[in-house]
């Protein structure tokens, strides 16, 4: 009898728990139900941030870099030995095309000069007299060769002593700007010794290299945009002046020559300058770089239609400035979405944010 009351009492029990397990898998499966977590239930909005391709004008460019050359430089040196009488420019100066920079003592050149005029000037007389007489006097006619190779051997002397007194100044070939100058009136110089050294800065280049793929692509008058540290809000512009006529066989490369207009001069020679070159503009849609994804070979943005986000493979072009160009695959003022879409499928439902920060949290 006791036996049958304590076997009683434990199916009591377990029907009591069986009945407290049933009613307690309904409510939390009501629970899921009524959050829409559950497999039955709709799911939830991931929540993004958008922003909208806009179209822009593009550039299809290239970026290198190059030193800055002047268009013409040339070291100044005297042809002749001798000491210094006249110094009349400073250095840096500007000068013009024949401006005087050094004299050296011009006495002896003077002086071999007026010899050599005088003895022209004898032999011109007497070669006019015996061309007055040759037709008169046969002697005069055998002279006549002797007077005339005379002559010309004065003309010759005479054009040796100019230039020999040329060689005694020091004067600028072209107009440019000067360099440090260290001689000073007094100093005896050699010939050959460098003096100083001008630049003509009213146009500079720059030569740059880029990868054998650009060959094709790069032709005269392209333009050349170039940025210095000295100036980093100035963009001076210019153009393609000469592309080599090979690639190189050690580095699979080519040189590219620019030239730009610097009438203020404030592109000097041995600046380092970054160089764009531009190959074409055209117009496309531009986004922010995040809002494209990349797999392998393939990429592809979530594009925003009806609340949804749509899965759209797009053709990236280039970056620039934390945009990218979209060649093909996506319209003009579509939206896409640039932050959450790790947590995204095709056709998920979307809640657009305000901001990326609202996004976070």
């Amino acid at each position: 009898m006791r036996r049958s009351a304590k076997f009683f009492v434990g199916a009591i029990v377990v029907a009591i728990c069986a009945a407290a397990g049933v009613w307690g898998a309904q409510a939390l499966l009501s629970d899921e139900e009524a959050s829409g977590d559950g497999q039955g239930g709709t799911p939830q909005a991931v929540r993004v941030t958008t922003a909208t391709a806009e179209r822009r004008e593009i550039e299809d460019r290239a970026g290198a870099v190059g030193t800055i050359q002047p268009l013409r430089s040339v070291k100044l040196r005297p042809e002749a030995t001798g000491r210094v009488t006249a110094r009349p420019v400073r250095s840096g100066a500007k000068v013009e095309a024949g401006d005087l920079i050094l004299q050296l003592d011009p006495r002896a050149a003077k002086a071999a000069l007026a010899e050599a005029q005088a003895t022209l000037d004898e032999t011109r007389r007497d070669f006019r007299r015996f061309e007055e007489l040759k037709d008169e006097n046969v002697a005069a006619k055998a002279r006549l060769d002797e007077v005339r190779a005379a002559f010309d051997r004065a003309k010759a002397n005479m054009t040796r002593a100019e230039v020999e007194l040329e060689k005694r100044a020091i004067r600028a070939p072209f107009a440019g700007v000067l360099g440090i100058i260290d001689i000073d009136v007094g100093d005896y110089i050699d010939q050959g010794t460098i003096v100083g050294q001008l630049d003509d800065l009213s146009d500079v280049e720059a030569d740059f290299a880029l990868p054998e793929s650009y060959f094709s692509a790069v032709s005269t008058g392209l333009t050349v945009r170039a940025r210095s540290a000295v100036y980093p809000d100035a963009v001076f512009e210019g153009e393609v002046a000469l592309r080599a006529p090979r690639i190189s066989e050690s580095t699979r490369s080519f040189d590219v020559r620019a030239r730009f207009d610097n009438a203020e001069q404030r592109l000097v020679g041995g600046m380092f300058v970054r160089l764009e070159i531009v190959f074409a503009t055209f117009e496309a849609p531009e986004v922010p770089d995040e809002a494209i994804i990349t797999e392998g070979r393939d990429s592809y943005v979530f594009k925003i239609e009806d609340g949804t986000a749509r899965r759209t493979p797009v053709e990236p072009g280039r970056s620039h400035e934390g945009y990218t160009a979209i060649k093909g695959g996506l319209e003009s003022g579509a939206e896409v979405v640039v932050s959450g879409w790790n947590a995204l499928s095709d056709g998920a439902d979307v809640k657009i944010l305000s901001d990326q920060g609202e996004a976070a949290q």
